[in-house]
């Protein structure tokens, strides 16, 4: 049978912001205050614009610095790693249909929903932080009884030990 990859742990939030933009962002931004701090603020003679520009300068050149760090001296290789742990013959994985689908409620707030492949256990959730690491997107019809799909995943999840995370899921073309 052949699958497409609906959603892997690589398109969670927390693996595709990387460190190296954040340090860019980091270096605008303040540069962009330092020019403006130049241009429109007031000399008094006190010293108050200088200690301001050299205070936002340092900023600057840390960012710029780190940025050109994690770029280029110490590259990121997370997601190398992540796909050769999902393609891994170790790494657990389970293909055949969806049974047992339920959407319940925890809190009267967050949405869990719950499901079976022969005689594993999923659960996932729609909390906001819970988005950051895994399979949570609740209410969009993508998994629901009869579905067949192939499923990589780990052992333990954060609604239970007898329910396990999803780190792949593909569906059936």
């Amino acid at each position: 049978m052949k699958y497409s990859t609906y959603w892997s742990i690589l398109d969670s939030p927390s693996h595709t912001i990387k460190s190296n933009i954040i340090c860019l962002i980091i270096t605008l931004f303040f540069g962009l205050i330092w020019l403006l701090t130049k241009k429109f603020k007031n000399d008094k003679g006190d010293g108050d614009k200088t200690i301001l520009l050299w205070g936002i300068g340092v900023f600057v050149v840390l960012g710029l610095i780190f940025y050109f760090l994690l770029t280029y001296v110490y590259k990121d290789t997370s997601e190398v790693q992540i796909l050769k742990m999902l393609d891994s013959k170790t790494t657990p994985r389970v293909e055949g249909v969806i049974s047992n689908f339920q959407r319940n409620y925890r809190n009267r707030k967050e949405i869990i929903e719950i499901f079976r492949v022969d005689s594993i256990q999923f659960a996932y959730g729609d909390a906001v932080l819970g988005k950051f690491n895994s399979f949570s997107q609740t209410n969009n019809n993508v998994i629901f009884d009869g579905q067949i799909v192939r499923i990589t995943y780990r052992s333990g999840s954060r609604y239970g030990d007898n329910f396990n995370s999803i780190l792949k899921l593909e569906i059936i073309k």
